[in-house]
C-alpha cells in the first residue's frame, strides 16, 4: 500500500464486524497529509446551498458538493428516480483525490461493497438537516468520513442515529477529526447542527454502498 495513503489498523480489525451490528467507528483513517489533502479539496469553492434530508419536509437547507451517483435516494424508485448504480469511474472522473481514498476503503473497511453515491455536506450554525434514512434496503450502508483537521466539543455537530421509530437515540458519534463510522442506510439519523460558538462550516464527506451478501 502506497505509503502516503494509509488506512489504520481499527479500520482493517473493524472490516470484519461492521456489517452485523448496528455502527463501526474507525478512527486514524488517513495519514496526516492525506487527511489534510482530502480536507482542503473539499473546502475548496464549488459549494451549492438548498439539499435537504427531506425536501418535502425540511424548512431549512444545507451545502452540498455531488461528486458521483444518482442524487435520488432509493425512496424514488416508485416514482422512476433513484436508480443506483456502480458510481466508481464517475468518482475517478469527478474527484480524483475521493476516488483514491475509497480505492483503499473498498479494500480495507468497505470490503466487498459497491459505490452507489458520493457526496459531501456543509453544515453552518443554523442550516440543520432532520431525521431521514438513506434507503430501503437492507444491504445498503452509508459510511460518514469527518476529514477536519481540528473539532471542539461545543461546537456540537454530532450524528445520531434512532431507534427503528424513532422514539429514542441509539447511538452518537462525535466528529472526531479524521473518523470514519458506517452504518445501514435504513437507519434512522440526522446530523446535529453546529453550535452558535462553531467557527467554521462542519464538512462531512459521505459514501453510499451496497453490498449484495452479508
Amino acid at each position: 500500500m502506497p505509503q502516503d495513503f494509509l488506512i489504520s489498523e481499527s479500520v482493517r480489525a473493524e472490516s470484519e464486524g461492521h456489517l452485523t451490528g448496528l455502527v463501526s467507528v474507525a478512527d486514524g483513517v488517513l495519514d496526516a497529509a492525506r487527511q489534510r489533502k482530502v480536507f482542503e479539496f473539499l473546502s475548496e469553492p464549488g459549494w451549492q446551498f438548498g439539499w435537504k434530508s427531506d425536501p418535502k419536509a425540511d424548512p431549512y437547507a444545507f451545502w452540498n458538493k455531488h461528486f458521483a451517483g444518482s442524487i435520488h435516494p432509493d425512496h424514488l424508485l416508485k416514482d422512476g428516480n433513484g436508480r443506483q448504480y456502480d458510481c466508481a469511474e464517475e468518482l475517478q472522473r469527478n474527484a480524483p483525490l475521493v476516488h483514491e481514498m475509497w480505492q483503499h476503503l473498498r479494500q480495507t473497511a468497505l470490503s466487498g461493497h459497491m459505490l452507489m453515491r458520493c457526496y459531501a455536506n456543509g453544515h453552518t450554525f443554523g442550516s440543520d438537516g432532520s431525521v431521514h434514512t438513506d434507503s430501503l434496503v437492507e444491504h445498503s450502508f452509508t459510511s460518514v468520513y469527518y476529514p477536519h483537521q481540528k473539532w471542539e466539543p461545543n461546537w456540537g455537530g454530532e450524528t445520531i442515529l434512532f431507534n427503528k421509530e424513532k422514539s429514542d437515540i441509539v447511538a452518537s458519534i462525535y466528529p472526531r477529526p479524521n473518523r470514519l463510522v458506517t452504518f445501514r442506510g435504513t437507519v434512522p439519523h440526522v446530523a446535529r447542527g453546529v453550535a452558535r460558538v462553531c467557527p467554521v462550516m462542519r464538512i462531512t464527506l459521505m459514501f453510499k454502498t451496497e453490498r449484495r451478501q452479508d
